[in-house]
C-alpha cells in the first residue's frame, strides 16, 4: 500500500511539474512577439507593454479566491478548473482580430492561472511537509523550464510560419492535453484535508497580517523586477541588439534553464541553510545580473549573467513561498493566495512602464530603472521581515 502510494505521488508530481511548464510557456510566449505584433496591428511599445501585463491584472484577482477554494474544498477541482482555462484561452488568444480583444483573452488567462497554481503549491506542501522548500521548488522549477520553452518555442514557430498566432496555438492545444493527464494521474487514494472554516479569521491577528503585508510587498517587488525583465528581454535583444527573434527567444530562454536548475539547487540550499538570508542573496543576484546583462554586448557574457540570474535568483521566490507556507500552515493557500496577489500588483505596472519608457527612449533604460531596482527592494524588504518574525519556529 505504502509503494503504491508513493507511486501515486510521484505520477502525480510529473504531470503537476508537466502543467508548470505550460502554466509558464503560454505566459512568456507573449515576449517573442512584442515585434510581430506592433507591425501586425500598429501599436507602439506602451500598447505592447499593456497587453503583456494583462494576464498579470487578471492573476491579482484571483490568488486569495483561489487559495481559499482549495483550502475548504480540495486542491484538485480547483487546480484542474484553472489549468483547463488558461489552456482554452491560450489557443483562443491566437484568433484575436486586435489589440483590445487579445487583451481581454490575455487577462482572462491571467484569472484562471490562479486557479492551478496556488493550489499546486498548497497540494506539494501537502504531500511532502518534509522537505518542502525542496519539493515546492521542484514543482515551480517546471514553470521555471516554461520561462525556457515559451521564448524558444515562439521564436522558433515565428521563424518558420511568420505568423504571430502559431504560438498561442501550439501552446494552447499541447497544454488541453496535459489537463487531461493531470486529471488521470491526480493521485486517488490520498485523502484531501478536512473541510475547513470559508475564512480562517486567525490571518487578521495584527501579527499575522504585518507578517502577511511584508511579504506581499517583498513578493510584489520580486515579482516586477523578474516578470518585468524577462517579458521585455527578448524584445531588448530583437529591437535594440539587432538579434534575430529566434537568437532572442533562445537566449532569453537561459533565465528559465537558470532557474530550472537553480529552483531545486536553491530548494535544497532552503532546507538546509535558511530561508530568508538565501533568498535575500537571490534577490541581489537578480539586480547585478541585469546590471552586467545590460553593459555588455559579448554574447557569451549574456548567456552566462542570464542564466545565473535565474539560478540564483530562483531562490528569491521559492524562499517566499515556501516561509509563507511553514508560517501560515493551517491555512497557507490563503496566505499564499494574499501575498501573490500583492505581489501582482506591482509586477503588472513594471511590464507597462518599461513599455512607456522603451516608447521615451529605450526598453534598456524600463530594464535598469524598473527591474534593477525591485530587485534589491525586494531583498531589502525580505529582510525587514525579521522585524516581525527573528525566528521560524517548524513543527517536526
Amino acid at each position: 500500500m505504502h509503494t503504491k502510494i508513493n507511486l501515486q505521488k510521484a505520477l502525480f508530481f510529473f504531470m503537476g511539474w508537466i502543467g508548470m511548464v505550460f502554466y509558464f510557456t503560454q505566459r512568456w510566449i507573449y515576449g517573442p512577439v512584442i515585434p510581430a505584433l506592433m507591425t501586425d496591428f500598429h501599436m507602439n511599445k506602451e500598447t505592447a507593454g499593456w497587453i503583456g501585463s494583462a494576464s498579470l491584472f487578471g492573476y491579482m484577482l484571483t490568488p486569495v479566491i483561489a487559495g481559499v477554494l482549495s483550502d475548504k474544498y480540495g486542491r484538485k477541482y480547483t487546480a484542474l478548473s484553472g489549468i483547463l482555462g488558461f489552456s482554452a484561452l491560450t489557443l483562443l488568444a491566437g484568433f484575436a482580430p486586435n489589440p483590445s480583444v487579445l487583451f481581454g483573452i490575455r487577462f482572462l488567462t491571467g484569472i484562471a492561472e490562479a486557479f492551478f497554481f496556488i493550489p499546486m503549491i498548497a497540494f506539494t506542501l501537502d504531500l511532502f511537509p518534509e522537505r518542502p522548500g525542496f519539493y515546492v521548488t521542484l514543482m515551480s522549477s517546471g514553470s521555471s523550464l516554461g520561462w525556457f520553452t515559451g521564448p524558444a518555442l515562439a521564436g522558433w514557430l515565428l521563424d518558420l510560419t511568420n505568423k504571430w498566432q502559431s504560438p498561442f496555438w501550439v501552446t494552447g492545444c499541447l497544454s488541453l492535453v496535459a489537463t487531461v493527464l493531470l486529471f488521470l494521474f491526480w493521485p486517488k487514494q490520498i485523502k484531501q484535508a478536512e473541510a475547513k472554516p470559508f475564512f480562517n479569521r486567525a490571518i487578521l491577528l495584527p501579527a499575522n497580517y504585518i507578517l502577511l503585508a511584508i511579504l506581499g510587498l517583498a513578493t510584489a517587488f520580486q515579482i516586477a523586477a523578474e516578470f518585468g525583465f524577462t517579458m521585455w528581454y527578448p524584445a531588448y535583444l530583437n529591437l535594440e541588439s539587432g538579434m534575430t527573434v529566434a537568437a532572442a527567444g533562445y537566449l532569453a530562454g537561459f533565465f528559465g534553464i537558470g532557474q530550472f536548475l537553480g529552483r531545486p539547487s536553491m530548494g535544497w540550499v532552503l532546507d538546509r541553510l535558511a530561508y530568508r538570508p538565501i533568498g535575500i542573496l537571490g534577490s541581489f543576484a537578480i539586480g547585478f545580473c541585469i546590471l552586467f546583462i545590460l553593459g555588455t554586448r559579448d554574447p557569451v557574457w549574456l548567456h552566462i549573467f542570464t542564466f545565473l540570474a535565474g539560478f540564483i535568483g530562483a531562490a528569491a521566490m521559492g524562499a517566499l513561498w515556501t516561509f509563507t507556507g511553514l508560517v501560515f500552515a493551517p491555512f497557507k493557500g490563503l496566505a499564499l493566495g494574499v501575498i501573490i496577489t500583492i505581489g501582482y500588483v506591482m509586477g503588472a505596472f513594471s511590464v507597462v512602464l518599461i513599455g512607456r519608457l522603451g516608447d521615451q527612449s529605450t526598453v534598456a533604460m524600463g530594464l535598469r530603472y524598473i527591474s534593477v531596482p525591485a530587485a534589491f527592494l525586494a531583498g531589502l524588504t525580505v529582510l525587514a521581515t525579521f522585524l516581525a518574525r527573528p525566528k521560524l519556529i517548524r513543527k517536526a
